[in-house]
Parts: C-alpha cells; sequence; structure tokens
C-alpha cells in the first residue's frame, strides 16, 4: 500500500531533481506586446567596453570571471514607439563545468544605467526544491542588488506583491520581488522595480520599469486632504459598475468569464491638495453616474469575406499608403497561422531607409478579413538630414475620436458593433504626438474588463497603430447579478481603505501630484464577485491551506501550493491514506507539466481513448491522455484499474519513464534487488524497480 507522505511527497520531489525540464509546457496569457524598434547604430557614441565596464563595477560578484570575448554588443539600438529613449543590448554566454550560462542586459538613457538583466544558469540543480535559500534570504539578496543597480536610492520592497514559487517540480524556485520609488516616504506610482532571485541565490531577472525623466517635480504635503475625509469621500461616491472580466486559469486553455463590479473605469483617485476627483482625464468636481454604453455600430457593416495570402499583401499596401509611408516600405513575407484558435495571415514588412532598415508585422483575421494589429513605425525613426519635424498643431479631442471611429468602421467592419464608443477621452503623449483611444467590448449591455480594441492617432488623424487579441469566448455568465449594486457598495465600503501616492495626472512629464488612490486588502487591483460577493485581486495567489506532517510536511505543502494535490479541508486531510492510480497519475502530471483540464475538450480532430475504460466522460480522462501523450503510460503494455490503488512497482515504471530511462530499465537480467519484496516483483519490471530504488524514488 502506498501513501501520500512516501509515493506522493517525498518521491515526486525526488522526481523532480531527475526529470527533464523539456516535460514543462509553458503557459502564457495572451497580453499585448510593447514592440522594440530597432535602429542601426550609426557612430560608435557607446561602445562594448564602456558598457562591459559599467556592468562589472556595478555587478563584480556576477561578472568578474567574464573576459571581454564573453559578451557581444548588438550592432541596433532599439526604443519603442510612447518612449523615444535610447537604449543598448549587451549579451554574453561562457561555458561552466561543460555547461552553457548566458543572458542579457539592456542600458538606457545618457547615463546608461541598467534597465533590464536576464541570467540564464548553466545548471538549477542547486534551486530546485527545496532550494538553498528561503523567501526572507532571497528579499535580502534582492534588496542588496537594487542598492547597487538602481538609479536612486529611494527604493523600497513592496509588501503588497508576494513572491511565487515554481508551480512544477520541474522548474527551479523563484522569488519575486517588487520595489517602488518614494518621495519623502510616499510612493511614486510609475516607479518600480522587479527582481527575481532563484532558489539558490542567484539573480535570474531585474527588470526597471520608470519614464526617463529628465527632471522631475513633486507636490508639496502641505494642505493636504487627511487619509480619513479622503476615504469618507470614496466610500460616499465611488462608483461601482457591473461588468464581465476576463479570467485566465491556470487549468484551462481557453480564458473564461466572471461577472463582476469594478469601479469606473476612468477614476484614479482624489487628488490630495484639490479635493478633486483624479480621472485620466484631468480633475473634476464630481463624478458622472452610469454612462450609457453605446456601440459604435447598431449591427455588422459587412459579412465576414475570407481572405488570401495576396489579398493580406495587398490591403497591408493599402494600409500603409493611405499612411503616405510608400517610399519607404516592402513587404518581406506572409504566411498564415493560428492564433487562439483563429486562422490569422501574417505580413512581414520592413521600413528601409538611408543607414539600415527595420519592421515588423500587420495581422489579419483570415476568415473575416479583418485587422487585428498594425504598427506604424516610421514617425519615431531619428531624422534623415533632408527631414524636417513635424511641427503640426495637436488635434483637438472630437476629431482624435472621429479619425479612431472611423478606421475601426473601415478596418474591423465584421465586429465593430461588438465594440462601445469610447467612454474615457484619448491619453495624449507629448513625446510621440500621438492620441490613445480604446474602445470596450460590449456583451449584453457591459463592458468587457480585459477585452478592448485600441487604436492610436496622431496629430495628422492619421493611424498609428490598431490592436485587437481575438479572444474566442464560447460561454458568457448571465448578466443579472445576484449580489445587487447597492450590497456591493456596501462590501465595497467596508473594505475600502486609501493610500497616497505620487501620480503623473494626465501624463504631464515629470510633474508628480499628490493623490489618494482605493485600495481593498492592500491592493489597488480587485473585483467584487457580483455573485458570491467575494473581493479578490486578479494579481494576487491565494495562498492554499496548508497541512501538518511529522516527516513529510515540506513536500507536502509544497506540492499543495503548486496545485499538484487537492486538499478540501486540511483539518481532516489524512496524508497516510491509500491512494489510487488515477490520484497518483494526476499529481505526477499536475507536478511536471503544465496541465490544462480541457486540453482535448477544443480540438477539432476526435478525442483520443487509449485505454477503453477511461472515454472523454472519464474525470480522469485528461490526466491519462497526457500521460500516455508523455509516454508515461502506454496502452500496449499497461494494465490501468484507476480506482484501485497504486503499487509500488507501477509507481516506478511510471517514475521511469518520466525520467527517460526506459531502455536502460528494459534490460532486466543486468539487475539485482536488494529490496525486502523484491520476490514480488514482475520480472519484466525488476529493471526499473531497481532504478528507481538507486534513485531514491
Amino acid at each position: 500500500m502506498k501513501k501520500w507522505t512516501t509515493a506522493l511527497g517525498m518521491s515526486i520531489v525526488s522526481l523532480g531533481l531527475l526529470a527533464s525540464p523539456a516535460l514543462a509546457e509553458a503557459s502564457v496569457n495572451p497580453k499585448e506586446e510593447r514592440v522594440p524598434i530597432y535602429v542601426a547604430m550609426t557612430d560608435e557614441s557607446v561602445t562594448k567596453e564602456q558598457l562591459i565596464k559599467i556592468l562589472k563595477t556595478k555587478l563584480p560578484e556576477m561578472f568578474a570571471t567574464y573576459s571581454d570575448s564573453d559578451f557581444q554588443m548588438t550592432s541596433m539600438s532599439y526604443h519603442y514607439a510612447d518612449d523615444l529613449t535610447t537604449r543598448y543590448e549587451l549579451m554574453f554566454q561562457k561555458k561552466v563545468n561543460k555547461q552553457m550560462e548566458s543572458g542579457s542586459v539592456s542600458f538606457r538613457s545618457d547615463n546608461l544605467e541598467i534597465e533590464h538583466l536576464y541570467f540564464s544558469p548553466a545548471s538549477v540543480k542547486d534551486a530546485l526544491f527545496p532550494g538553498k535559500i528561503t523567501e526572507e534570504q532571497g528579499r535580502k539578496i534582492a534588496e542588496d542588488f537594487v542598492k547597487k543597480v538602481a538609479s536612486s536610492s529611494n527604493y523600497v520592497i513592496s509588501t503588497e506583491t508576494p513572491s511565487y514559487f515554481s508551480r512544477l517540480i520541474t522548474e527551479p524556485i523563484t522569488y519575486n520581488y517588487s520595489f517602488t520609488s518614494t518621495e519623502k516616504n510616499i510612493p511614486i506610482q510609475d516607479q518600480s522595480l522587479i527582481v527575481s532571485v532563484l532558489g539558490d541565490g542567484k539573480i535570474q531577472y531585474f527588470t526597471q520599469m520608470s519614464p526617463d525623466q529628465k527632471r522631475m517635480s513633486f507636490e508639496e504635503t502641505t494642505n493636504v486632504v487627511t487619509k480619513e475625509a479622503a476615504l469618507e469621500k470614496m466610500k460616499d461616491q465611488l462608483n461601482l459598475t457591473l461588468q464581465y472580466t476576463v479570467d485566465y486559469s491556470l487549468t484551462s486553455s481557453k480564458p473564461a468569464v466572471k461577472l463582476v463590479y469594478l469601479p469606473a473605469p476612468n477614476v484614479i483617485g482624489l487628488h490630495a491638495t484639490s479635493n478633486k476627483w483624479a480621472t485620466t482625464t484631468g480633475k473634476v468636481d464630481s463624478l458622472n453616474g452610469k454612462v450609457a454604453l453605446q456601440p459604435l455600430a447598431p449591427n455588422q457593416l459587412k459579412e465576414p469575406s475570407p481572405i488570401t495570402i495576396e489579398d493580406a499583401k495587398e490591403i497591408a499596401k493599402q494600409l500603409v499608403a493611405s499612411q503616405g509611408n510608400t517610399t519607404k516600405f516592402t513587404i518581406d513575407h506572409a504566411y498564415e497561422h493560428e492564433m487562439n484558435d483563429q486562422a490569422v495571415i501574417s505580413v512581414s514588412y520592413s521600413y528601409r531607409y538611408r543607414n539600415g532598415s527595420f519592421g515588423s508585422s500587420i495581422e489579419f483575421n483570415k476568415n473575416t478579413g479583418e485587422l487585428i494589429s498594425y504598427s506604424d513605425f516610421y514617425s519615431p525613426l531619428p531624422l534623415e538630414d533632408d527631414e524636417t519635424e513635424n511641427t503640426v498643431p495637436r488635434l483637438d479631442k472630437d476629431k482624435v475620436l472621429a479619425a479612431a471611429e472611423k478606421y475601426v468602421k473601415e478596418l474591423a467592419p465584421t465586429s465593430v458593433h461588438e465594440y462601445a464608443k469610447a467612454h474615457t477621452d484619448p491619453v495624449y503623449d507629448k513625446e510621440s504626438k500621438v492620441h490613445y483611444v480604446n474602445f470596450p467590448r460590449i456583451k449584453n449591455g457591459l463592458i468587457v474588463n480585459g477585452d478592448s480594441l485600441s487604436v492610436t492617432i496622431d496629430d495628422e488623424g492619421k493611424l498609428k497603430s490598431f490592436y485587437r487579441y481575438p479572444l474566442d469566448i464560447e460561454e458568457w455568465p448571465d448578466a443579472s447579478a445576484t449580489v445587487s449594486g447597492e450590497e456591493a457598495k456596501k462590501l465595497f465600503a467596508d473594505a475600502l481603505d486609501v493610500k497616497l501616492v505620487y501620480h503623473r495626472l494626465q501624463n504631464e512629464d515629470g510633474k508628480y501630484e499628490l493623490v489618494y488612490v482605493p485600495t481593498v486588502k492592500g491592493q489597488e487591483y480587485y473585483q467584487i464577485d457580483a455573485n458570491s460577493g467575494e473581493i479578490v485581486s486578479p494579481y494576487v495567489q491565494t495562498e492554499k491551506a496548508k497541512v501538518t506532517h511529522p516527516t513529510a510536511e515540506k513536500e507536502l505543502n509544497y506540492l499543495i501550493q503548486a496545485g499538484a494535490i487537492e486538499v478540501k479541508d486540511p483539518k481532516t486531510f489524512n496524508a497516510d491514506t491509500a491512494i489510487s492510480q488515477g490520484q497518483a497519475l494526476q499529481t505526477i502530471i499536475k507536478s511536471i507539466t503544465y496541465f490544462y483540464e480541457d486540453y482535448y475538450a477544443y480540438r477539432p480532430e476526435q478525442p483520443p481513448v487509449s485505454f477503453d475504460e477511461i472515454n472523454p466522460d472519464h474525470p480522469y480522462y485528461n490526466v491519462v491522455e497526457t500521460a500516455t501523450r508523455l509516454g508515461i503510460l502506454n496502452p500496449l503494455e499497461d494494465e490501468l484499474n484507476i480506482d484501485q490503488k497504486v503499487t509500488n512497482e507501477q509507481l516506478a515504471v511510471w517514475y521511469i519513464r518520466t525520467l527517460g530511462l526506459e531502455q536502460a530499465a528494459k534490460h532486466a537480467d543486468i539487475y539485482q534487488l536488494t529490496i525486502k519484496d523484491a520476490a514480488d516483483v514482475d520480472p519484466g519490471k525488476i529493471g526499473y524497480v531497481a532504478i528507481s530504488h538507486v534513485l531514491g524514488l
């Protein structure tokens, strides 16, 4: 009889030290990427040697043993469409104990401060569970690192941001720490750092998220509204709206939708010196009530019209021609692929200019002909000798909105009726001289939070970018909430708190004003479930209940937090109860690979049935098919009785297959078993049991 403690606690954790990381299948939530714009370097004002010296001076413990030949500097600098600060990238690679370690570092602005760092060590063995450091030790390592690389000494660790363990035993433990810059001990809203520390104490990742500003001014803290007064005003006047929100589950391949209450999307907080509401478009004396959502069009403006690759190329040419950039535009190639189960055609293009080129892609929905994404990177390029800077005056709000709506109707006529007119004013970026307009998706008269169509318009009224991720939502909850609006507001008011921060209102360069922002449970991002009344933050990982055990407590709780073991009630959970083959398989699968409960549910082909008694309706179907797909189960050799107790012998076979050692295990005649119940082992499985025993599994 096998028990949780021996079979699925200590042995599975040991398996993680040996299992190939290739078993891990990455799970990434879709999001709009911030695309870098690369530009050929035409001078040597910044050299590789200069960057190496900065790196070794700031981080000698990481790079003292690296020689200059271990570094390579890219031949192109880069910036972003919404941030023209020049950046330089340095890559490094070196062999350590016959294995390669590598990474990259990016430097920004005139003072070449480190903005990003990524390090891939030669070995992560010591970072796997249980690791060599604790979370508290990792915090000290992160704090020391920030002191060395941060441009300011005013960064403090954010206690509101939790750190995370790895979800898989085949991946290293990673502790993530967030830091926020302060002025007069008040957090600065858009200046933060993230540091990731591996379980062996090495820095894996660092990123600095703050605008590059030459000058900063901070509002004085005199004549500030009291926290109590700000909180009372928010409880009284801050409204909640019923919305849908897109929810990405770690166990599902498809996004789900929940019905929630959220504060009005355009409200930032309360300006602390004027006592006015701070919104995305400025300060106002009072907040509007419920804003009526008006669709961009009452119905489809055009039936879906499938397109070919050649059609997509022609549309791309017309789109760029309408922006006046045809002389520098070249189509490189086009291809078909799938995005979120939808057929997409991507047209890769480049702008060629005197000193080089750069490019991106334009994407279309193949089945409807609609535009999915487009970015015109022409405008942020350095000016040629015969060009002059654009001096077009700022376009007013109404003209920006009219232009944005026109482009959406032209480029997404099939789905335009699924989006509402912008209910917040456009946001203007002074540096790039563009206006950002957001059209929320609507369903059953409600905003769909997390699904929108974004358009960027320049001061000439031209389209600079267009983006919408084609989410495929199959099931929508009923739009009627169990929790009433009044009940939700009371729940919100009871949990509400405020925090004083410095905020750059209306994207003003370097000008920071004092704002009270609403928080719930210490978080600035939260929602109220409209049916249960529960207040949750989508960015906080909820810690699962922990259990106690005399010999395997650490291993059990690690697997519980990772989701490999499910515990409904820690008080009644018995770690020493015999478990079934199905439970054992499920724990192994969830420990070594990202597991989607609905992996086969949405696939177009007929779902496979590897074992006759485990059909697609069986509760362990996905576990069994995943184990078969990974080679842990063999339908031709294995007898599976999913509800019967798992045996030592079965676990040994599954472990050895997981490790890819089956060919060695099949030579049963070369092994000798010294275990006490050796006589009970199937002669054909002696090799599996022997190797498993030697490896300590």
